[in-house]
């Protein structure tokens, strides 16, 4: 716990000194922007829960592709890996609080939609059942970080890491189905969108913001917690796994 605190501090100073890690904020208003631009003079307000939430999750996704995933090969590629490699303790649990650190700010793009929405176009959507909204954002918060832990540590193995980081981006919001539900996808897509935990908390998001009950809401958090667990475990053996082949050649950075 004391790695994975200072962790957390360290990542919070390093945003503060390097403000660009939050270009991100910049850049989602815009996305909410033309959704609900679209949404609203198609007279469709029944896609206006969708239009707000889109945004958001994409905004978190986009987090975890960039910094939170640069956490880990930024300090590969600025020669700061090495070091902390010799250090006594562990460095996963120190990754993971700077992955969390990142992903905390995530949250941050569900108020600027909201705001957004307000202030440009007059509307909100009301959430029927806020316990459940926040219960979804919170496990995706914690599936995102888990989820970033593995990919920081996969893309450590490839020469051209930053085109997989931008090729992750639209097939997950595809297969997530944050802004179009997956029971508007193809019948051969829709199973592989029960591997993704955006998928299980879009939905459950979708439905808090309806006046009738919410069914399955525990078996359906619980399938987002469990995919984001897979995901940490996973992180985690394979980070360890790269770290222990870096000691073995002498370094973790291809000549």
């Amino acid at each position: 716990m004391r790695l994975f605190l200072t962790g957390l501090r360290v990542q919070f100073e390093v945003m503060r000194r390097q403000p660009d890690h939050l270009l991100t904020l910049c850049t989602l208003p815009f996305t909410a922007v033309i959704l609900l631009s679209v949404v609203l003079h198609s007279a469709r307000p029944d896609l206006v829960v969708n239009a707000f939430l889109a945004p958001a999750l994409m905004g978190l996704w986009g987090f975890a592709t960039g910094s939170a995933v640069e956490v880990v090969t930024g300090d590969n590629w600025s020669g700061t890996l090495e070091p902390g490699m010799a250090a006594p303790g562990a460095l996963h649990p120190v990754y993971l609080g700077r992955i969390a650190a990142v992903m905390g700010l995530g949250v941050i793009p569900l108020g600027e939609t909201w705001l957004l929405g307000g202030v440009l176009f007059g509307v909100t959507p009301t959430i029927h059942h806020p316990w459940v909204f926040w219960a979804a954002m919170a496990a995706s918060v914690f599936a995102m970080t888990g989820t970033s832990l593995l990919m920081a540590a996969a893309l450590l193995l490839s020469r051209n890491g930053g085109i997989y980081q931008n090729f992750l981006s639209f097939p997950i919001y595809v297969l997530s189905g944050v802004m179009v539900p997956v029971s508007y996808l193809p019948e051969p897509l829709r199973p592989f969108s029960h591997l993704v935990f955006l998928s299980w908390a879009a939905d459950l998001m979708r439905d808090s913001a309806s006046p009738g009950p919410v069914s399955a809401v525990g078996w359906r958090l619980l399938a987002v917690v469990v995919l984001g667990v897979v995901g940490l475990v996973a992180g985690r053996l394979l980070l360890a796994a790269v770290l222990r082949r870096a000691r073995e050649l002498g370094t973790v950075r291809y000549a």
